[in-house]
């Protein structure tokens, strides 16, 4: 008898049971006197490529390969490594999935619909899917297909089409509580004390070179989430925020490189005395999680790894009263023959390499003045720390270290920023336990 009180008293922190079935009769809560839980997954940036906007080979559309090798993505494998997460998914059965954007490649209508009927599979399957717009989703100019060459434009979307094709997912769903006039953000209430407040932190600006898009947070949508989060605050009920655009460095130095959303210091700091404590992002393609802290109160930027960048991870969660607790998963293995019967793993290490390769090889030259030479010699240290950074919880080999301090003086502000991605801020990436309140 002792030992069981023991048990049941330790239950509310440590213990996981499994939610109750899903179904007519029942309130789909998960909750539970004993050991309140909800499963939480997390998959961001699919970059979805429907397979008929390819090649059968991508090395017969030199625009593929150009657009390829100066880039982070394994686009030609996103079909079937977006099919192996949702068949992932379906037997994992988490309550509730999250994704903070970017869903299609470039905003295909094509690509989109596709991954609408597969996040419908999901819903079958019992599981409340919620989506926001990253920046590649609506209104995308570069929406192509390459099965011709040249590439052959298709039709993109807008943003009231987006909500229409994902309105399953958020802005018509059965929990929709509130929808903000001035953007595509929304709170939904799957369960019982507990809100899901997509923010659509997406900024188009039309300028007479072309559309420009950028991170911000209308202050129209920023006065309807203070508004809102008024009430969630009196009713002591959990929000999670989810939008695509980091709020967070999440390596010294980032905001100068891969920009944030904009007024990202103080943005934060309103969302938290908004009472917010964690916000899942996307956007850079990495598995990071970073901490701010502002009136003694913590902020969490929760950033998921790209299913067309290797390790290609996701996030399975567990929130409690007073916890949640993440733990990440990665794709190794697809339905998919590669060419030369490579494993997909040793076909993901290869590709990536050449193509983050390239990227620095590509944009080094134009943002820092090197000269080609210069950046082909130095791409091999860019791209090692851009990888670690993507795989989270990095730190850097001795051996890195020492090649990294024999480079010539002229690179030091590369090695700067090299050092930066291969020092991983806290708190630890991969797996966490987070206390909510």
């Amino acid at each position: 008898m002792f030992l069981l009180i023991l048990i049941c008293s330790s239950c509310a922190k440590d213990q996981w049971f499994d939610a109750p079935p899903k179904g007519p009769g029942n309130n789909n809560s998960p909750y539970n006197l004993i050991c309140p839980q909800i499963k939480i997954a997390v998959i961001s940036d699919i970059h979805y490529t429907h397979p008929d906007l390819l090649p059968d080979n991508i090395e017969d559309s030199p625009s593929l390969m150009e657009y390829l090798y100066k880039d982070r993505k394994i686009l030609e494998l996103s079909d079937p490594i977006f099919r192996n997460v949702v068949s992932e998914l379906i037997r994992e059965k988490p309550d509730i999935l999250l994704i903070p954007g970017d869903l299609a490649k470039d905003g295909e209508m094509m690509n989109h619909h596709v991954v609408q009927g597969l996040l419908q599979d999901l819903e079958n399957a019992g599981i409340r899917v919620f989506v926001v717009p990253g920046n590649n989703d609506i209104i995308n100019p570069d929406a192509f297909s390459f099965e011709t060459e040249p590439p052959t434009a298709v039709d993109n979307i807008t943003a009231d089409q987006f909500a229409e094709i994902y309105g399953d997912f958020g802005y018509n769903d059965e929990s929709l509580l509130y929808r903000d006039p001035n953007s595509l953000s929304y709170i939904c209430q799957p369960h019982s004390n507990l809100w899901i407040l997509g923010i659509d932190n997406i900024k188009y600006t039309f300028t007479t070179e072309g559309l420009k898009v950028s991170g911000a947070i209308k202050p129209e949508t920023m006065a309807w989430i203070q508004e809102k989060m008024v009430e969630a605050n009196e009713k002591g009920i959990k929000v999670m925020a989810m939008m695509h655009y980091g709020i967070l460095e999440h390596y010294n130095g980032q905001k100068g490189i891969e920009p944030l959303i904009s007024g990202q210091r103080a943005i934060a700091e309103a969302l938290m005395d908004a009472g917010i404590k964690l916000i899942f992002t996307g956007h850079y393609h990495a598995n990071d999680i970073v901490s701010y802290e502002y009136n003694g109160k913590p902020l969490y930027d929760i950033q998921t790894g790209s299913l067309v960048t290797p390790p290609y991870s996701y996030r399975i969660m567990r929130l409690d009263d007073n916890f949640i607790n993440i733990d990440s998963r990665r794709v190794t293995d697809i339905d998919e023959q590669l060419p030369g019967g490579v494993s997909f793993q040793e076909y993901s290490d290869t590709e990536i390499t050449a193509r983050i390769n390239g990227f620095f090889i590509y944009y080094l030259p134009r943002m820092f003045g090197l000269s080609e030479a210069a950046a082909t010699y130095f791409a091999p240290y860019g791209t090692s720390g851009y990888k670690a950074y993507f795989a989270g919880d990095e730190q850097i080999p001795d051996e890195e270290s020492v090649k990294l301090d024999a480079l010539p003086t002229a690179f030091a502000p590369l090695v700067n920023i090299v050092r930066s991605l291969w020092t991983d801020l806290p708190p630890k990436d991969n797996k966490i336990h987070i206390k909510f309140k």
